[in-house]
């Protein structure tokens, strides 16, 4: 951004988006329009009609130095949802904040395909169930179905974070569904805690599914701001897949729905190994056509 002696000079909204893409774009930033508007939306306290219905009005002192601060975090790949503090996440508003992993867009598709699982048996949603999830940071999941299912469904939800759990509490409690999610601090890779509810009707997640030696070429708002344990599948990106392989019966009941978030080239690896354990199933696109979502319905009879 340009830099004035003394008092910030006069600049209007129009020509500050204009230098701020150009200062995002050449720090790499994937979408750098879109970003600066939302920054700049954020540091001025304005909705995107007003901004816009004024290009030409001129950015007071204040408003111009909140922004170049938080300018100058998104050129340095500080994720953007950190710096708005919350993100829209299917039918949540879901609080953020550093060390906890952050929901993205793609995952969405993981709520939609639930919702659409449970529904395609009888062409109706039931009016009660039961879900978990594991490894829940924000609590996104779980919040968003339960917003989206009839009020006699609860969940549940782990994650080995104190500070994840403390999160997603509140997440639950700004989305009013609070009394009907249950959280526990705890690993997906021990057994279920008592007073979870497990087995459940429903066992849903976005596991750590990224090859360890893969992890040093993501974005830097991942590489350098997720949680690594959120991240770090193993050599082959399949070792949480390969603990929920294992004690599926513990988690799920029989004839339950899985359902699971998968990197974009671990369809068949992935098929392989928790197939055999479903019945129905299969892997389902996200909005980038990419095969993301693993899900069936779990054999047995226990």
């Amino acid at each position: 951004m340009t830099k004035h002696p003394g008092a910030l000079a006069p600049i209007t909204r129009a020509a500050l988006l204009s230098e701020a893409e150009e200062t995002l774009d050449r720090a790499g930033v994937a979408s750098p329009d879109r970003d600066a508007e939302r920054l700049l939306l954020h540091a001025l306290g304005l909705s995107r009609a007003r901004l816009w219905s004024d290009r030409a009005a001129t950015v007071g002192e204040e408003g111009l130095a909140r922004f170049a601060r938080l300018l100058e975090a998104r050129a340095r790949r500080v994720p953007i949802q950190h710096l708005l503090g919350d993100v829209e996440f299917h039918a949540a508003e879901i609080e953020v904040e550093p060390g906890v992993f952050i929901p993205r867009p793609e995952t969405e598709r993981l709520v939609e395909v639930v919702l659409e699982e449970l529904e395609r048996g009888s062409g109706e949603i039931p009016e009660r169930g039961t879900i978990i999830d594991l490894g829940t940071g924000t609590g996104a999941i779980p919040v968003a179905l339960l917003l989206s299912l009839p009020a006699g469904w609860t969940a549940a939800a782990i994650d080995r974070s104190d500070r994840a759990i403390a999160l997603a509490s509140r997440n639950a409690r700004r989305n009013g569904v609070s009394r009907r999610l249950t959280l526990r601090t705890a690993d997906f890779r021990d057994p279920p805690p008592s007073g979870l509810g497990a087995p459940a009707d429903v066992l849903v997640s976005n596991l750590p599914y990224i090859p360890t030696g893969a992890i040093p070429g993501l974005m830097p708002e991942v590489r350098d701001h997720d949680p690594r344990e959120a991240l770090d599948g193993g050599p082959d990106g399949l070792d949480a897949f390969r603990t929920v392989q294992g004690a599926l019966s513990s988690w799920l009941k029989p004839g339950g729905l899985l359902a699971l978030e998968i990197g974009a080239d671990q369809a068949d690896p992935c098929m392989e190994l928790l197939g055999p354990h479903l019945s129905e199933a299969r892997v389902a696109r996200d909005l980038g056509g990419y095969p993301r979502i693993l899900t069936g319905q779990r054999r047995g009879t226990r």
